[in-house]
C-alpha cells in the first residue's frame, strides 16, 4: 500500500509470486492473472491458427506509420474534476517514482493527473474505447466520463480500513463493464462490478477460491480455480463460466503457461482469450476462442514483452539497454506483422486502454 502524495492509499504491484510475470514493470489489458489493461513496462491475431507463425523483426513487417512520441510537458493543467475533456489514449508517468502522472487525449492534450502518483498499472484504468478513467479516490474507486460529466464512485466495504484499497481488474471489450477487486491487508477480499454509463454497482457472488480474469461477451465472468493453478510448472489452465458453470481448457503446444520465473497470464477481450506460453527465453502469445481452440500463436521477437490485447493485436513493448537515457517502443503484433504505437520515456510506466490487472 503507498500513499499517492495526496493523501490516498493506493495498491502497489504486490502480487503473488505465481501471477508476477518477469520482465518490464508496464502494465497490462489488462495484467497478468497477473493483469489490460495490462504489463506496464515499466509497464487483448486473428485468424484460425495455420501452422505458420507471424514474421519476424527482419523478415518483412510492414510499419504503417511512425510511432506516436511521447513526452512529459513541463506544464500541464490538471484534470478538470468535471466536465468532458477528451478520449483518453494513454496514461503514463516517465518514472517508476517521484515523477507526476499525465493522461494523453487523442487530440494530443495532456492533462496532471498528480504529481506524485504511485505506478499507474494496476491502480489507474482508462476504458477500451478511451472514454472512462478510473482512479482511486480517498480509500474508494472513482470512474468518470471523459467525454461527459458522469462520475462513479464506488465506496469501500464496510470495515474497510487504512491498508485497503480498490484495483481495476477486468473491462468487457465493448466498455461498458468494469470489474474491481477490494484489497484488504495485501489480499483481495470481494470483487464488484460497475455497469457504465448507468453507474449501477453490484457485489459479485463467487464460489470460494474463485477469481474473475475477464468479461467475455455473454456479461458473466471468466474464474480462475486459483488453488489448482498455483504450483507451477503449469502447461494448461482450466476456466469457467460463471454463468453456466462450463469449463474450457487453455492448453500449451510447445511450452509452459507459468514456472518459477514467469506467473501465469490470463487476458480476455472480447470472444479473444490470451496466455502466454514460455519456451526457455521464448515468448509466445497464444490466442483462443471462449471454447477453448487455439487460433493464433504469436511468438514475441527477441527484445520485446508482452503486454496485453488491444484492438487489431496483441501490445508489445520493446525497452532499451540503457532506460535513463534511452526510449521504449509499443507496438502491435499480430499474424499480418508489426503497427507501432507509442515512444516513450526508457523508465515509463504506462496504461493503454483496457489497462487492467486482467
Amino acid at each position: 500500500m503507498t500513499d499517492d502524495g495526496f493523501g490516498e492509499k493506493v495498491m502497489s504491484d504486490r502480487l503473488p509470486t505465481w501471477r508476477r510475470p518477469r520482465g518490464p514493470a508496464f502494465v497490462p489489458r489488462r495484467a497478468l492473472v497477473a493483469g489490460s489493461a495490462a504489463v506496464m513496462v515499466v509497464v487483448g491475431a486473428l485468424a484460425v491458427f495455420q501452422a505458420r507463425s507471424p514474421a519476424g523483426p527482419d523478415t518483412g513487417v510492414t510499419v504503417a506509420s511512425p510511432p506516436h512520441v511521447v513526452r512529459p510537458p513541463a506544464q500541464a493543467p490538471a484534470l478538470p474534476v468535471t466536465g468532458p475533456a477528451g478520449r483518453g489514449l494513454l496514461v503514463y508517468t516517465a518514472c517508476q517514482s517521484q515523477c507526476p502522472t499525465f493522461l494523453l487525449l487523442a487530440d494530443g492534450r495532456q492533462f496532471l493527473l498528480g504529481a506524485r502518483t504511485v505506478s499507474p498499472p494496476g491502480n489507474i484504468t482508462l476504458s477500451p474505447d478511451g472514454r472512462w478513467l478510473g482512479q482511486p479516490v480517498r480509500g474508494g474507486y472513482e470512474v468518470r466520463d471523459l467525454l461527459g460529466v458522469a462520475v462513479h464512485r464506488l465506496e469501500p466495504p464496510a470495515g474497510g480500513g487504512a491498508d485497503s484499497a480498490y484495483s481495476p481488474w477486468a473491462w468487457s471489450a465493448d466498455s461498458r463493464r468494469l470489474i474491481v477487486g477490494y484489497h484488504a491487508s495485501g489480499d483481495v477480499r470481494s470483487y464488484r462490478t460497475l455497469e457504465l454509463p448507468s453507474g449501477h454497482a453490484r457485489e459479485l457472488d463467487l464460489p470460494p477460491g474463485r477469481e474473475p480474469v475477464g468479461l467475455p461477451p455473454s456479461g458473466e465472468p471468466l474464474l480462475l480455480d486459483i488453488g489448482r493453478h498455483d504450483r507451477p510448472p503449469l502447461d494448461r489452465v482450466t476456466l469457467e463460466h460463471a454463468g453456466t458453470g462450463h469449463t474450457l481448457t487453455l492448453t500449451s503446444g510447445a511450452g509452459v503457461l507459468s514456472d518459477t520465473d514467469h506467473g501465469l497470464s490470463v487476458q480476455v477481450s472480447g470472444e479473444r482469450i490470451f496466455t502466454l506460453e514460455y519456451s526457455g527465453d521464448r515468448i509466445t502469445v497464444l490466442e483462443f476462442d471462449v471454447t477453448g481452440r487455439q487460433v493464433a500463436r504469436l511468438p514475441l521477437p527477441a527484445g520485446r514483452f508482452p503486454v496485453g490485447p488491444v484492438d487489431g493485436g496483441f501490445a508489445v513493448v520493446q525497452v532499451p539497454q540503457d532506460q535513463v537515457r534511452g526510449r521504449q517502443e509499443l507496438a502491435v503484433l499480430s499474424p499480418s506483422g508489426s503497427r507501432p504505437l507509442f515512444d516513450v520515456p526508457g523508465l515509463a510506466a504506462v496504461v493503454l486502454p483496457g489497462g487492467a490487472r486482467h
